[in-house]
């Protein structure tokens, strides 16, 4: 919630707690929460929860670090297990995800979210600005990245159905950040326990 951060302890682990929490939450909801009948290897990923919490209470580079760690698990699941993009995957979900991270926690700062009225609701409002950047890269990867690198385009179907899954994950996301600004009780907590 400051302008500048020390990189003791409790931050860094606040990034590693976000980071665990982001890569659980994706290991959870990618079991729990699959689309039925839905287009194989598409399911519902809170991973970005993780991601928001360390952009809005801890910042730019918090958000951005959390991101490169909470892609990981993702990276590896649509890289290998489900997927065939192997390391492109591994290596642009994380990117993605940082950038989502970044951006948060860059409006956070600009717009002053800690200050201001209405917080809940602009939270929400600067989580779904927050994705733009990385809906921009998801396009990029699977128009030309993916086609670059593995020979093969997996179709617009595809892309605007994991547009629109990610469009419903960030507004689910953002209300709960927007949850989360106005609750004096873990503000406090973040506080004492992360010096966040």
């Amino acid at each position: 919630m400051e302008a500048t951060r020390r990189w003791n302890s409790r931050y860094i682990a606040f990034i590693a707690i976000m980071g665990a929490l982001g890569n659980a939450l994706f290991a959870l909801s990618s079991q729990v929460l699959s689309i039925p009948g839905g287009i194989a290897g598409i399911s519902l990923d809170l991973s970005n929860l993780g991601v928001v919490i360390a952009a809005v209470f801890g910042g730019c580079l918090a958000g951005a670090t959390v991101g490169l760690i909470a892609g990981i698990l993702p990276g590896i699941w649509f890289g290998y297990v489900v997927g065939g993009a192997g390391i492109l995957a591994l290596i642009g979900l994380p990117v993605g995800k940082a950038l989502t991270g970044l951006t948060i926690g860059f409006l956070c700062n600009y717009f002053k979210i800690f200050e201001v009225q209405r917080k809940s609701l602009k939270t929400v409002f600067i989580v779904l600005m927050g994705y733009i950047p990385e809906m921009l890269f998801t396009i990029l990867y699977f128009a030309a990245l993916m086609p670059m690198f593995l020979g093969f385009f997996v179709g617009w179907i595809v892309i605007v159905s994991i547009l629109v899954k990610a469009w419903t994950e960030m507004a689910v996301i953002g209300i709960l950040a927007g949850g989360l600004v106005s609750n004096v009780e873990f503000i406090s907590f973040l506080k004492k326990y992360f010096e966040v």
